[in-house]
């Protein structure tokens, strides 16, 4: 009993040391099993990830951004439009360049929280979701103010923990740059980079934020996309780049008449000084190398084409001599050719249509001045009545200045109505009073208005009739040129520009009438220097009379006081009295107090 005793205590200690050497051991395996494991582990393939949006107003005075925190006085899930863990949020496949996820909108509010700004809950203590979008403006929760200008892109947290193990999403404004590089560029519909200095990464020294900022300073007004490139920094933590497209309104699909009436599709030929005429699909059908569409070189070496069935459409050339850039001016859709100055006469270069759903269209142009007369061959493009190939080559004259008259092979004819014989005198200048629209202006339609195929206006030459409208709805023309009538009445030639209509891109003649027929741009100041929005869904303030730099949106029935009238190429704009800028298009806004 004593021996027993005595040596219990030992062999309990070395019992002890046992269990605890073999538990240390387990959790040595264990734990490096689990390193092992977690190490090799396949990386998260990124484009799976899901993603929100913290609204961000530009910078404070220290120089770092503003976010909404409109519920509480920190940052909290309720911020997020959308929250990257709630329901809406999304992948790279709710955000492409077919279908971006939109983050503007067209009827700016503002977006208070449930807290007042002594932090008292307004209505109860139910929170909601921010549902703020770029243009919206946000009372914060200490009752200041911020309108949103970007935003910072946000992971969701679950997946991010699970990955990485870190935590701390909401209130690390930095979280997801630890382990991702942001890049943005405004694109086109087609992908393609738009130049903008304005759309930038924050970056604060050598450390950069997942915020987005200057996404309201867009360029391309009529393309509205942004295109974000995240990538890993570890590849053993992340597979694959991810490419999310954000647009402020939602790009929309080009309308694109049935091929039965393909006849109808337009393309415009355009010079700095306005709309220079047009041509159709089935030229473009019919041209080729050996008969191409004779164009005279313009004396500025500049040409514009546009295809108005796809405003997303862009535009080469397989000539190196010539540079195409997109037309710069956010009212225009086509592409600026330079550089045919340097083309001899008689060369000819085959253009490239690609469009928006990838198919492509050649036409054929030959440069100089053609010759005519009792040719065969070449095509015409002379308002968009195509012949065929025994018909003379269009001349489309392409000089530029107030002056000069378009001559596309048409001809000023004498004679009358009824029918008798008419001279005609081809390339005839046309002499034009100063108080008509000059070539390149826009005008548009007083009372019901006709457009016909010859400046002698009968029922067999009707185009088509415009019915009488109202205001915001009245049709709209380019005027390309001048013409008489047979008894000598002065015409317009114009093309006609009313998007998504079954008559945009034809081109005919209207009348001069001031009764029918006024520009669509104001020329003075109102009396009392007050305009009025009448557009339905408003219009936007810039900060240059090229209407670029978005600064604030005004809704119908806004009053607005005016300073100045200044001049924008062929169209004028008012200067507010805070020195922004905005239309003077009488179908968005009109003089006085509406």
């Amino acid at each position: 009993m004593i021996m027993e005793t005595t040596h219990r205590p030992h062999t309990n200690k070395l019992v002890r040391w046992l269990l605890l050497s073999l538990v240390a051991i387990a959790t040595t395996i264990t734990v490096s099993l689990g390193i092992s494991s977690k190490a090799h582990a396949a990386p998260y393939d990124l484009n799976n990830m899901r993603w929100g949006l913290l609204p961000a107003g530009g910078l404070d005075k220290s120089g770092f951004p503003i976010f909404s925190n409109f519920d509480t006085a920190a940052i909290s899930s309720t911020d997020w439009s959308p929250d990257p863990d709630g329901d809406q949020s999304f992948t790279s496949k709710d955000a492409t360049l077919q279908k971006p996820y939109v983050v503007g909108t067209d009827t700016p509010k503002t977006v208070i929280g449930n807290y007042d700004k002594d932090g008292n809950p307004i209505g109860g203590d139910t929170k909601h979701q921010s549902d703020a979008k770029i243009g919206d403006t946000i009372q914060q929760q200490d009752g200041s103010t911020m309108t949103v200008t970007g935003f910072r892109i946000g992971a969701n947290a679950t997946e991010m923990g699970s990955v990485t193990g870190y935590g701390g999403w909401y209130d690390n404004l930095r979280a997801e740059s630890e382990f991702f590089d942001f890049q943005v560029q405004e694109v086109d519909r087609n992908g393609q980079v738009v130049p903008n200095n304005k759309l930038t990464v924050f970056k604060r020294g050598n450390f950069q934020w997942s915020t987005i900022l200057g996404v309201d300073e867009i360029t391309d007004r009529k393309n509205n996309l942004v295109k974000v490139t995240i990538t890993p920094l570890n590849s053993s933590i992340f597979a694959n780049p991810q490419t999310l497209y954000f647009s402020l309104t939602g790009v929309q699909a080009p309308v694109v008449e049935p091929k039965a009436k393909e006849s109808n599709i337009g393309y415009a030929l355009y010079g700095t000084g306005g709309k220079i005429g047009g041509f159709t699909s089935k030229d473009v059908a019919t041209s080729t190398e050996k008969t191409p569409i004779l164009l005279e070189t313009p004396n500025d070496g500049n040409l514009y084409l546009e295809d108005l069935s796809n405003p997303g459409a862009t535009w080469k050339a397989d000539n190196p001599k010539l540079t195409l850039v997109k037309d710069p001016n956010p009212d225009q859709l086509g592409y600026r050719v330079s550089g045919l100055k340097s083309l001899a006469p008689g060369t000819i270069v085959k253009f490239t249509d690609t469009k928006i759903d990838g198919t492509t269209e050649d036409v054929y142009f030959k440069f100089g001045n053609p010759t005519g007369g009792g040719t065969t061959g070449g095509n015409t493009a002379n308002g968009g009545n195509a012949t065929g190939s025994a018909t003379p080559p269009a001349n489309i004259t392409t000089t530029t200045g107030g002056s000069s008259v378009v001559n596309q092979q048409e001809t000023t004819t004498t004679g009358t109505s009824q029918g008798t014989p008419a001279t005609s005198t081809s390339n005839t200048s046309i002499a034009v009073p100063k108080d008509v629209a000059v070539k390149g202006q826009v005008v548009y339609g007083l009372k019901k208005l006709g457009l016909y195929k010859s400046p002698t206006f009968t029922s067999s030459k009707r185009i088509a009739w415009y019915p009488k409208q109202k205001r915001i709805n009245r049709p709209m023309f380019v005027v390309t040129g001048y013409a008489r009538s047979a008894n000598g009445t002065l015409r317009y030639k114009v093309r006609d520009v009313n998007h998504g209509t079954k008559t945009a891109g034809k081109i005919g003649y209207i009348t001069t009438n001031k009764k029918y027929v006024v520009p669509v741009y104001y020329a003075s100041l109102p009396k009392n220097n007050k305009i009025t929005v009448i557009a339905k869904k408003g219009v936007n303030a810039y900060k240059a009379k090229s209407l670029t730099g978005k600064l604030k949106h005004y809704k119908t029935g806004t009053r607005l006081t005016i300073k100045k009238l200044v001049k924008h190429n062929l169209t004028t704009r008012y200067q507010l009295t805070n020195g922004s800028f905005v239309t003077a298009n009488k179908k968005l806004i009109i003089a006085g107090n509406y």
